[in-house]
């Protein structure tokens, strides 16, 4: 019996060590945690700025930079005390006890320790992590002489490449177009803007812009190389009075791009061609009437974007803009037909929060069925990349977060 008892303990104790020998800690899930819980911070810093400018108030970036974590488990196991060997028998007297307890205790072993005595090990876990995280506030000056100047039509060519479609792009990148015709000393302003009297003309110039395959290029004899904006930045870091000078782009009409069944209107310039234009951002059409108009299309800065986008989370209903392009609206299951989207309720008909923000007491909601508004906050992510550079990386702000 003694024997069988023993083989069992140690067949126990040798279960439990190769368990904790074959324990190993798998990390993916807590990369995989870090990787989202950063994506919605970054999602919701934008989103939260796009609330702050429909509530007309300045804005506020930060760049979350290292993300550490680090998690520490311990496992001890204590086995409890066993005594093994014969057991005595119930002598006839108190002489016969003493000596018979003296002769079993010769042949018994104790596995374990006793509780309270030195050497017991008691049954426990214990397990602890912590994250710290870099969140650094962008107020340089080169960061924000970047968020200010106008979007360049480079910048405008790399986005139209990813596959954003142009009608998307041009609510977003153009400001107002300004209209000049033939005969008229005139200049006519149409204004993007949801809530403008003059937004009718600016859908029109869309509408135009679509048919005629509006898009962007180097001009004609200039060498490929970097954006104007990003050779100034280079010069401005080396202090360097040689450098490189940026690549100039202009507007111009894609005949490739152009809708069936267009006529040509006596577009200029085309792309491709080697005319010039006095202005990069003007291109020249003949209206049905046969009279010459002159289009300069003003572009809008990453920070007038967040506004524009303020103006229509303001406006409500009113402000949303229904798209017309086949493009631009997708199909089915990646289907919509709305530019921007953004709601004040918690829960919107027809599907869930995809990003929520609290502000002013009241919970705005981007519904997972706005895909558009979701292509246009990684649009945005991406602005703000191009606008960061290495010394934006100041004052460092290090949080940690414990655990309870």
């Amino acid at each position: 019996m003694g024997r069988r008892i023993s083989r069992i303990a140690a067949a126990a104790a040798i279960a439990a060590l190769v368990a904790g020998c074959a324990y190993n800690d798998h990390f993916d899930n807590r990369v995989d945690r870090f990787d989202i819980a950063s994506e919605q911070a970054r999602d919701q810093m934008i989103l939260t700025n796009i609330v702050r400018a429909s509530r007309a108030e300045p804005l506020a970036f930060q760049s979350l930079g290292q993300i550490t974590g680090s998690n520490t488990s311990s496992l001890q196991m204590g086995l409890p005390s066993l005594v093994l060997g014969p057991v005595a028998n119930n002598p006839a007297s108190a002489a016969g006890a003493a000596a018979s307890a003296t002769h079993f205790l010769d042949h018994q072993i104790v596995f374990g320790a006793n509780p309270g005595a030195s050497g017991f090990l008691a049954n426990g876990m214990t397990t602890s992590g912590s994250t710290s995280f870099n969140v650094t506030p962008s107020e340089t000056q080169d960061f924000y002489q970047g968020l200010l100047e106008p979007v360049e039509p480079q910048t405008l060519a790399l986005f139209k490449e990813q596959g954003i479609a142009d009608e998307i792009l041009f609510y977003l990148f153009t400001q107002q177009v300004i209209e000049e015709r033939q005969g008229d000393a005139r200049q006519i302003q149409f204004v993007n803007d949801r809530l403008d009297p003059s937004f009718d003309g600016f859908h029109h110039y869309v509408e135009l812009a679509m048919r005629y395959g509006l898009s962007a290029e180097p001009t004609p004899g200039a060498k490929p190389g970097k954006s104007a904006k990003a050779a100034k930045a280079d010069k401005s870091a080396s202090n360097d009075s040689t450098s490189e000078p940026g690549t100039d782009w202009r507007l111009c009409f894609n005949r490739k791009a152009w809708a069936p069944d267009t006529p040509y209107a006596n577009n200029h310039p085309l792309c491709g061609s080697n005319e010039k234009m006095k202005d990069p951002r003007t291109v020249t059409f003949r209206d049905p009437r046969g009279k010459m108009v002159t289009a300069h299309v003003f572009p809008r800065s990453t920070f007038s974007i967040f506004q524009y986008l303020g103006r229509l989370v303001a406006a409500g209903d009113e402000g949303q803009i229904k798209l017309i392009t086949d493009q631009a609206k997708g199909h089915a299951p990646l289907e919509d037909d709305t530019l921007f989207a953004v709601t004040t309720a918690a829960a919107p008909l027809g599907g869930d929060c995809f990003l929520t923000t609290d502000y002013g007491g009241a919970t705005y909601c981007v519904p997972a069925s706005a895909l558009n508004t979701k292509r246009i906050l990684g649009l945005l992510v991406q602005l703000l990349a191009l606008n960061t550079s290495i010394r934006d990386v100041g004052i460092t702000q290090q949080v940690q977060l414990l655990p309870q």
